[in-house]
């Protein structure tokens, strides 16, 4: 990443303002956007050089994959969030303008440093420098929860019959 902030992108619908995982993210300074659809996301890029991009994988306007295209060959690091039952994977998709799709997914402790690396020891601090509680085992940043229906129906349950 540069010496100066870095700039990041998030695109999806679990990305909002004022999000605890958006604080941590520009906590110092980060210039921070966020797209809620893979044309905002196009439009951003135009208009701006991220240092970072984290995307939902799914999008209301279809995949995100196209970002994959769209940022090789930049300075950009970009990962894909794909929802799980109990929470979510990170994919890696490309760091520095490298492609990276392939890599092992990242569960959220594993992308919580990666990230730390990648941004700096402020992922893991207050903005006053102090350690967050928990920090040295815990999720870093708290990762968006986005669910996915499972294609399996639920099994119902057969109503227990009144003994007479």
């Amino acid at each position: 990443m540069h010496a100066e902030a870095p700039k990041i992108l998030l695109v999806g619908r679990a990305f909002t303002p004022g999000s605890q995982f958006l604080e941590r993210l520009c906590r110092n300074g980060g210039a921070c956007a966020i797209a809620k659809s893979l044309e905002e996301a196009r439009a951003a890029l135009r208009e701006k050089e991220f240092d970072l991009v984290l995307s939902d994988i799914a999008l209301p306007d279809g995949s995100a994959v196209p970002l994959l295209s769209l940022l090789e060959g930049t300075l950009a690091t970009l990962y894909f969030c794909v929802g799980v039952r109990d929470g979510c994977w990170w994919l890696p998709a490309l760091a520095r303008g490298q492609r990276t799709w392939g890599d092992a997914a990242l569960r959220p402790p594993e992308f919580a440093h990666a990230l730390e690396t990648l941004l700096g020891e402020g992922m893991s601090h207050t903005a006053e420098g102090v350690p967050l509680a928990g920090a040295e085992n815990a999720n870093v940043i708290p990762i968006p929860s986005i669910q996915i229906a499972s294609n399996k129906p639920e099994r119902i349950q057969p109503e227990k019959t009144k003994a007479r």
